[in-house]
């Protein structure tokens, strides 16, 4: 990404021109983050948003306003045929707004899908925060606040403009009329002559391929797959000695799932809180606690996982549906994760070993250095030496010539300590410091 960004900001342009045509989504939230940021670098002077848009997300356009409410360089948009629901709001949001002739705004009802699946108006508390919204944007660009809101409202009327229980949608002569347009251009090229600026001096920020990435991984179908992938890896983690190719996919699945949000403006602090509490009790889980079967730190850490997803799918423009939709796919990843290691431990042998976050049993310690195949179990209780490795508790333990995989009955010793072996079943063998000193 910012390979992407350094070479874009190395264009030489006084005017960025973004362009949001189609449905809006998170991926146009990523997009232009990123054009803003390259404008800036790049010392442009006008950054010009060019809308062809029918609408889309709300939350991704309530992230979209305030990217472009807070940016440091000039905005305008040129409503290029279309600029309703979610695209008004982006329209909206900018210092200058010019229509092309034939160019319409506004229409911005909030809509959602009941449970079966019907596209329906929002209930009345998501239409009063969506008001409120367009009311508040159209206030910070000086204009009448009141046309904001019949674009969302039904119920207001302004006389001359629009009547009771109509959606409001401007034209581009009521745009102007109303002071909801800064004028009128044929073309782009007429909106940067008008500003005196040639075509020479706009630069055109691509959508890149990272921009889609990100749409995909904020889907709420990706975004189950993410978590039940990065639960499992965290959670077979903690039944096998070490830290191998399961925590690696299970940390690399998380760290897409809130990078993609984070760059939407879905996932905040608090959700990287969770996270990061949640992945440090897993680590407690798996090098520090003794535990019976699954450790009570662990559990504890999936529950804080699985609040970081879950706050990083919803936003405050959410809907109830939406957000329903989150809590199934958070519940439904955390538990059948559960399920899924409930059964992987109860098909461990009987007689493995819980220690330190890592379950060892017969059927997965001792082999990679345990030289004597044919020895017979028992053979080796009484045998002193010392610890080769640091212990977690399990480690290499050094006995003459002959090095074994061990496994500490205490917990935690450090490289060095003497040892003594008190059990042996063949490929498991449990250790545990030897007062004596000795080695044998």
């Amino acid at each position: 990404m910012l390979a992407a960004l350094s070479l874009c900001a190395s264009a030489a342009g006084r005017v960025w021109v973004l362009t949001i045509d189609g449905e809006i989504g998170r991926g146009t939230v990523s997009y232009l983050r990123s054009g803003l940021a390259a404008a800036e670098a790049g010392e442009a002077e006008l950054v010009v948003v060019r809308l062809a848009t029918p609408g889309g997300r709300l939350d991704a356009a309530s992230t979209a306003r305030d990217l472009l409410l807070d940016s440091p360089i000039p905005t305008a948009a040129f409503v290029d045929r279309e600029a309703l629901s979610a695209g008004a709001l982006i329209a909206l949001a900018c210092e200058t707004i010019v229509f092309a002739p034939g160019g319409v705004m506004g229409a911005a009802t909030a809509f959602t899908f009941d449970a079966a699946g019907e596209y329906v108006e929002a209930p009345e508390k998501a239409q009063s925060a969506v008001r409120t919204l367009f009311r508040a944007t159209a206030e910070a660009r000086g204009r009448d606040p009141t046309v904001a809101e019949a674009m969302v409202d039904t119920s207001v009327a302004i006389p001359g403009l629009v009547e009771s229980e109509r959606l409001l949608t401007l034209t581009a002569l009521e745009a102007e009329r109303w002071a909801y347009a800064d004028g009128l251009a044929e073309t782009l090229d007429g909106l940067l002559a008008d500003r005196g600026y040639a075509p020479d001096d706009a630069v055109a920020y691509e959508r890149r391929m990272i921009d889609q990435v990100v749409e995909s991984l904020t889907s709420p179908a990706l975004a189950a797959i993410l978590l039940v992938v990065g639960l499992l890896g965290l959670i077979i983690e903690m039944m096998i000695p070490g830290f191998g190719i399961f925590g690696v996919a299970g940390a690399l699945c998380l760290g897409a799932f809130f990078w993609a949000h984070f760059l939407v403006g879905l996932a905040g602090w608090e959700s990287i809180a969770f996270l990061l509490g949640g992945l440090l009790a897993v680590l407690c889980e798996i090098f520090v606690f003794t535990a019976a079967d699954f450790g009570f730190a662990g559990i504890v850490g999936l529950v804080l996982i699985g609040l970081g997803f879950y706050t990083s799918m919803v936003g405050p423009f959410t809907g109830r549906d939406a957000g329903l939709r989150a809590i199934a796919i958070v519940s439904a990843g955390v538990v059948f994760s559960i399920i899924v290691a409930a059964i992987l431990i109860g098909r461990l042998p009987k007689s493995r070993l819980r220690m330190g976050g890592v379950i060892l049993s017969s059927a997965i310690t001792g082999r990679a250095f345990d030289k004597k195949e044919g020895a017979t179990p028992g053979g080796a209780v009484g045998r002193r030496g010392v610890a080769a490795t640091d212990l977690h508790p399990v480690g290499t333990g050094a006995f003459g010539e002959d090095r074994f995989d061990v496994i500490c009955e205490e917990g935690h010793l450090p490289k060095g300590t003497p040892l003594v072996i008190v059990k042996d079943e063949g490929y498991r063998k449990v250790v545990r410091r030897d007062e004596k000193g000795g080695v044998a």
